[in-house]
């Protein structure tokens, strides 16, 4: 496991993402709160984001052949009941490949070119570092989100962030 303190809050992200989705059943899951997205969509979508920048920009990888799906970039809506598990299967596997390259001591500050939406890392290209830290902040976003979504469902899902312990 690597000891980079940007790769443990990563880590941590994913940890408290599992934390806020246990025990949460298909129906609840995949189905769009107040018209808002699916708990469902916007796990697959943080794991979307992550797959897209790792795998795509800086492993040199294809991307995942569920997760890697245009339909989770944007626009987030319900997702087939039967797909929840698809997706919580999909993240564990873009994660598992991730966490190996991450691991494997990559050079944090390897700058690639970025094409994106955003127009300041087009001009000046995103390091391994920046994206890391991009992810994890994503994936807090979504968690206070599902975290809420939960609390309207009557659901305890407790504070977030957690300990953090993988990057103090």
């Amino acid at each position: 496991m690597s000891n980079d303190k940007q790769v443990g809050l990563l880590y941590e992200a994913w940890a408290d993402l599992d934390r806020v989705t246990d025990g949460l059943e298909p129906i609840p899951a995949t189905q769009p709160l107040e018209q808002g997205s699916s708990i469902a969509w916007a796990v697959a979508h943080v794991t979307n984001h992550l797959d897209r920048w790792m795998h795509g920009l800086f492993v040199g990888l294809p991307l995942h052949p569920f997760i890697g799906h245009t339909r989770f970039r944007f626009n987030g809506g319900g997702i087939d009941p039967g797909e929840w598990q698809m997706i919580r299967n999909s993240v564990g596997e873009v994660r598992e490949s991730v966490s190996r390259y991450l691991d494997g001591e990559p050079d944090m500050d390897a700058l690639v070119p970025y094409s994106g939406s955003r127009d300041h890392l087009r001009d000046s290209g995103l390091t391994l570092r920046n994206a890391i830290l991009r992810a994890s902040a994503h994936h807090y976003f979504h968690i206070g989100e599902i975290s809420t979504k939960r609390d309207r469902l009557g659901h305890s899902v407790g504070d977030y962030p957690g300990r953090l312990l993988r990057c103090l």
